[in-house]
C-alpha cells in the first residue's frame, strides 16, 4: 500500500463523496477514484460502497479506516517533529522581560538553551512592564516573562509562579534575625523605591493606599541592584519581589512580609492569535519550567 493511495481512501471515506475528496485533497476525482480502485484490488477486497447517492465503507473498509488514521497521525506528528528539530538547527528567538527576572534568574536559563542550540540568535530585551507588553505588541519580541498587567485585551498572559513580595532592610537592630514583617512595622520607615511607571511600584503603593498611608520613599533609583547596596548602607528599607533578590545575598536581612502578604503575578505574554515558532516556544519552555522548579523548592 502506498501512503498517497492510503491518504485517497482516508479523504474519501470521511467525506462520504469522490468529489468533495478530491477538492480536499486538490486532485482531479479520476485520480481518487483511481488510487481507491488500486487499493482495493491490491487488499483484494471492496473498501467502499458506491450508489449514485452517496459512498459508504464495507466491513473491510471500516477496518482499514480505523487503523489507518492512527497510523496516519503517528506518520504526521513524527514529520512534524522532525520538522521542529531542524527550525532547532537555526534561527532567532526574541525575549521580553523585567529587570526584576532578567538580573539574576533568567540568565543562567538563556545560557543552558544556547549551549543545547547554539545554532539559535538569542536577543534579550530588558524593560519595565509597560515597554515590555508594547514589545510583543509591536513584535519586536517573541514573547516576554513578567509581571501581570491587568486590562489588556491583546495578549495572552500565562501565570508560571506567584512571586512573595518581600521585604529588604538593613542588618542591624531590630531587623537583625526577622523572618517576617508586618507592613504597619516598616511603613514609617525610610524607604527606597524603584520609580514611578514600573509595575512593583504600583504594587506597593496599592498596599500602603489599603492601610491608609501615603508612600513616600526617601529615595527613587532605576536599578534594582542600587536598593540593595543603599540598604546595606543604612539609608532605609525597601519592598521589592523575592525574584529580586540575588542568590548571594548581602549584609542586609530579607524577611517575608505579612498582614498583608502581597505577591505578583510573573506571567509568560505572547501575543493573541500568534503561534511562536517552535526555536521560541522551546526557549519559553525552557524558562517556565525552570522559574517552577526553582519556586517549588522554596
Amino acid at each position: 500500500m502506498k501512503i498517497r493511495q492510503i491518504e485517497t481512501f482516508l479523504a474519501v471515506a470521511e467525506a462520504a463523496s469522490f468529489r468533495r475528496a478530491a477538492e480536499v485533497l486538490h486532485r482531479s476525482q479520476s485520480a481518487v477514484s483511481a488510487h481507491v480502485q488500486q487499493l482495493e484490488e491490491e487488499l483484494g477486497l471492496p473498501l467502499l460502497e458506491r450508489t449514485t447517492r452517496r459512498v459508504s465503507l464495507t466491513p473491510g473498509g471500516k477496518v482499514l479506516l480505523g487503523r489507518c488514521k492512527s497510523l496516519m497521525a503517528d506518520l504526521n506528528a513524527v514529520a512534524q517533529e522532525l520538522k521542529e528539530e531542524a527550525t532547532l538547527r537555526r534561527g532567532r528567538v526574541s525575549i521580553g522581560t523585567s529587570p526584576s527576572i532578567s538580573t539574576h534568574r533568567l540568565p543562567p536559563i538563556v545560557a543552558a538553551y544556547q549551549v543545547q542550540y547554539p545554532g539559535i540568535t538569542l536577543e534579550l530585551h530588558e524593560a519595565f512592564a509597560s515597554r515590555m507588553y508594547d514589545d510583543v505588541l509591536e513584535r519586536v519580541t517573541d514573547f516576554a516573562i513578567g509581571p501581570r498587567v491587568d486590562g489588556l485585551k491583546d495578549f495572552d498572559i500565562r501565570t508560571v509562579i506567584v512571586d512573595p513580595v518581600v521585604a529588604v532592610l538593613p542588618a542591624t537592630k531590630p531587623w537583625l534575625d526577622r523572618k517576617t514583617v508586618r507592613l504597619d512595622d516598616i511603613a514609617r520607615e525610610p524607604h527606597l523605591a524603584m520609580p514611578r511607571g514600573t509595575a512593583i511600584r504600583a504594587v506597593i503603593e496599592d498596599s500602603f493606599r489599603r492601610r491608609g498611608v501615603v508612600f513616600e520613599p526617601r529615595f527613587e533609583v532605576i536599578h534594582q541592584q542600587t536598593l540593595f547596596s543603599l540598604v546595606e548602607a543604612g539609608l532605609g528599607v525597601t519592598v521589592l519581589p523575592l525574584m529580586s533578590v540575588p542568590p548571594q545575598r548581602g549584609n542586609y536581612v530579607v524577611a517575608r512580609l505579612r498582614t498583608p502578604e502581597i505577591t505578583r503575578d510573573v506571567c509568560l505574554v505572547t501575543l493573541k492569535g500568534k503561534s511562536l515558532t517552535p526555536a521560541a516556544a522551546r526557549c519559553a519552555e525552557m524558562i517556565v519550567s525552570t522559574l517552577q522548579a526553582q519556586f517549588r523548592r522554596k
